[in-house]
C-alpha cells in the first residue's frame, strides 16, 4: 500500500514559514530604526574575549542614561550603576568598568575593588579631564581614558589598541586579585610574619619583633604558605608583593 501522501503537513510548514520572514524582516527594520545593529559583532578583541559587560557607573542619570543607550546601540551589552557600592555588591566576571572621573571615584573604586580582592579593567571618562588627571588615572592602572561621551569610537579603541601594554595591565590586575583573596585566609599573626619576610628579617628577628619565638615563627611560615598554597617562601613573598600588604 502506497505511504499517504505529506503534503497537507509540508503546505502547513509552508504557511508557517511565510508568516515567520515578514515578522522578522520587520523586527530587523524596527531594531535598525530605533538604533541597534542586528549583524554587529561584539567589537572585543583578543585578550579581552571574557569582558563582555560594559558597567556604567553614572551619579547622573541622564548621562548614564546617555552613554548606556550609545553602547547598547554599538553593539555592546551596558550595565549603569548610579553608585560604586550599587556595582560591587552586583558584580560578576567579565566586566569592563566605564566610569565618570569626577575626582575621586577612581580612588574610591580601587579601595572597594581591593577590599572584596576584586579586579576589573577600568576606563575612566570625563569631559572636563585635565592632563594631570589622565595620568594619574594611567598609573592606577587604568586601561586609557575617554575625553568625550558617548564616543564609541573612543571605547573601541580603549579595548582594542596596545594590545600588548593593555594584556599586561590586564594579567596584573587579575594576580592582584588573586593574592588579595588568597591573603583573606591568614590570620593576623601569619599577616604580620609575612609583613616582616617581605621586609627581608630572618625568623629570630621576627620573633624579636612579634615577642614570640623563632620556633612560632616558623609554625606561623608553615601554615601561612599552606593556606597560600605555595611551594616556597619566595612564592609566598610575591603573592604579598602583588597583595600589596
Amino acid at each position: 500500500m502506497p505511504a499517504p501522501a505529506r503534503a497537507p503537513e509540508n503546505s502547513k510548514l509552508c504557511n508557517a514559514f511565510s508568516k515567520i520572514v515578514p515578522f522578522w524582516t520587520e523586527i530587523l527594520r524596527l531594531w535598525i530604526k530605533i538604533g541597534i545593529n542586528p549583524y554587529r559583532n561584539r567589537p572585543y578583541c583578543i585578550g579581552m574575549e571574557q569582558y563582555r559587560t560594559i558597567a556604567v557607573i553614572e551619579s547622573n542619570y541622564q548621562n548614564r542614561a546617555k552613554v548606556t543607550n550609545a553602547l547598547f546601540s554599538g553593539g555592546y551589552h551596558a550595565e549603569p550603576y548610579e553608585e560604586i557600592e550599587e556595582f560591587i555588591s552586583a558584580s560578576r566576571d567579565g566586566y569592563v568598568v566605564l566610569i565618570n572621573d569626577d575626582g575621586n571615584s577612581i580612588d574610591k573604586l580601587l579601595d572597594l575593588m581591593h577590599r572584596n580582592a576584586m579586579w576589573f579593567p577600568i576606563i575612566p571618562y570625563s569631559e572636563t579631564a585635565s592632563l594631570d588627571s589622565i595620568v594619574s588615572a594611567m598609573l592606577k592602572g587604568a586601561i586609557g581614558y575617554i575625553d568625550r561621551l558617548p564616543d564609541l569610537e573612543s571605547v573601541a579603541n580603549v579595548i582594542n589598541s596596545n594590545q600588548p601594554e593593555r594584556a599586561k595591565l590586564v594579567e596584573t590586575g587579575r594576580m592582584r586579585a588573586n593574592a588579595r583573596a588568597k591573603m583573606v585566609l591568614l590570620t593576623k599573626r601569619e599577616r604580620e610574619v609575612l609583613q616582616c619576610m617581605s621586609e627581608g628579617m630572618s625568623n629570630k628577628v621576627i620573633g624579636m619583633q612579634l615577642g614570640i619565638s623563632p620556633r612560632t615563627v616558623e609554625i606561623h611560615r608553615a601554615n601561612m604558605i599552606a593556606k597560600l598554597e605555595t611551594d616556597s617562601t619566595n612564592e609566598a613573598l610575591r603573592l604579598a608583593a602583588y597583595a600589596e600588604i
